[in-house]
């Protein structure tokens, strides 16, 4: 590349970050916002099994390799060594698998499909842009033409700059041969239709530059977004009691199992009853969902060596994962008591 090649390209990615909306790194502005040093979402993103933790991150950034890589950089000191991790690993993925991630994401201006977390991300992120496509009368491509003739000044507003977007993604896509990628989240259509059009004047080596830090970008909003969500604990909790002393059983170890179509159980969460017997928020949100359940407590050391039972399992089944469970359990040496409670 020649000295005014250069200059020329260099002049465009400033004029494009100058424009650029400022964008806070939602990694770091949860744990500030806590002010402790203390962070449960990352702590449990810290400890979860690395498949889980593979399989959540491909919601934030669709690369197999990527999910990896964060994974595999386990833990994290805080939020901004796991954002400056993912933005670095994006600025190293080969470009195949960039592209791949690109084609995951819904194109710009029209609502995602799909129930997944990925979706309802892109849904939010893009809502601004898409309320430009709700306003036509089409429900199909958003074009001008299938506005009604009869609609007010805002629809067909809307309806024109539905097109235009339509149209922006049509010219990037021939000039690139891939899907135009861009932080959306806050930004309505007509600034996402300018910045397309700014971008078909990059020549194709600056263009894959600028979409590796937009993708980068995205994966650390939702990141944050992840981290923040997998911080809430499952709603189940359990309480232990010793009908022999009449007392709560503090510090019974229990472990909670997950049935496994492959690996028939599978370790959730382990915790121990507090002082009063009780356990509460001790399963991660991440991953809780509708199936069969295992919880084991380990009553050995609690009723003596006499104790007919040194060991309780209790199967149960969560039909409505977002309904709270409780599972109490009534000891004696000879034997026990349980029931959904609430």
């Amino acid at each position: 590349m020649n000295l005014q090649n250069r200059t020329v390209t260099m002049f465009r990615l400033w004029s494009l970050r100058r424009y650029r909306p400022a964008r806070r790194n939602c990694l770091t502005a949860a744990a500030q916002r806590k002010g402790t040093g203390l962070d449960r979402g990352l702590d449990v993103f810290n400890t979860l099994p690395a498949d889980d933790v593979r399989e959540l991150l491909l919601s934030c950034c669709a690369a197999p390799s990527w999910a990896a890589a964060v994974t595999a950089g386990r833990p994290y000191a805080d939020r901004a060594a796991l954002t400056a991790a993912a933005r670095a690993r994006i600025g190293a993925l080969p470009w195949p698998e960039v592209a791949g991630a690109v084609a995951a994401h819904p194109r710009i201006g029209r609502p995602p499909t799909g129930t997944g977390r990925d979706a309802e991300w892109s849904r939010r992120e893009q809502a601004a842009a898409t309320a430009a496509s709700a306003t036509d009368g089409s429900g199909t491509d958003g074009s001008a033409a299938d506005a009604g003739t009869d609609g007010s000044a805002a629809d067909r507003a809307g309806a024109d700059v539905a097109a235009d977007l339509a149209a922006a993604n049509d010219a990037y896509e021939q000039r690139f041969g891939y899907r135009f990628l861009i932080f959306a989240n806050g930004r309505g259509a007509a600034e996402l239709v300018a910045a397309a059009r700014q971008r078909l004047h990059h020549d194709p080596d600056t263009e894959q530059g600028v979409v590796r830090t937009e993708l980068g970008d995205i994966a650390a909003l939702r990141l944050g977004r992840l981290v923040d969500d997998i911080a809430a604990p499952a709603p189940l909790s359990s309480h232990v009691l010793d009908t022999t002393t009449g007392t709560p059983a503090a510090g019974i170890a229990v472990r909670l199992d997950a049935a496994d179509p492959v690996d028939g159980w599978r370790t959730v969460a382990t915790g121990h009853t507090d002082a009063d017997g009780r356990l509460r928020d001790w399963v991660p949100g991440a991953g809780w969902a509708a199936g069969t359940y295992r919880l084991v407590f380990d009553v050995a050391d609690r009723l003596g060596a006499d104790a007919f039972y040194t060991e309780i399992p209790v199967v149960f089944t969560v039909r409505d994962a977002a309904r709270h469970h409780h599972v109490p359990l009534l000891l004696s040496p000879y034997g026990y008591t349980t029931y959904r409670g609430s």
